[in-house]
């Protein structure tokens, strides 16, 4: 199964506007879009690429054990931020109304899963 069939498949959470697997450089490796979605989602995704490497390297410095996950969240979307390597992340943007639990089971589950196909 490659990136994008992965990439499908947690795309199909309710509420999923988009998933990525992105470098920690901000260039996207693949993206799988919901349709008709408002929100510049990988734009988005890019711009948050930058706040993960930043949130990485103070647990590093502070010696707090590597980054597993980081959330963050806005009115209009929850970004869901999933380290694969130490090259690669898996990203999911998500409307307010999505379920989260399950996307966040969803990142965790494929991670090992893409980290294999890299």
């Amino acid at each position: 199964m490659g990136f994008r069939e992965h990439l499908e498949e947690i795309c199909q959470v309710d509420g999923a506007v988009a998933a990525s697997v992105m470098g920690f450089d901000g260039i996207a490796i693949d993206t799988v879009t919901a349709p008709n979605q408002a929100v510049d989602a990988e734009t988005l995704m890019i711009e948050y690429s930058g706040i993960l490497g930043q949130v990485r390297k103070a647990a590093e410095l502070l010696k707090a054990g590597d980054l597993t996950e980081l959330t963050i969240g806005t009115e209009r979307m929850t970004t869901h931020l999933r380290p694969i390597d130490s090259e690669f992340f898996l990203v999911l943007a998500m409307s307010p109304a999505g379920n989260y639990g399950k996307g966040r089971y969803l990142l965790r589950v494929k991670a090992p899963k893409l980290k294999d196909e890299l």
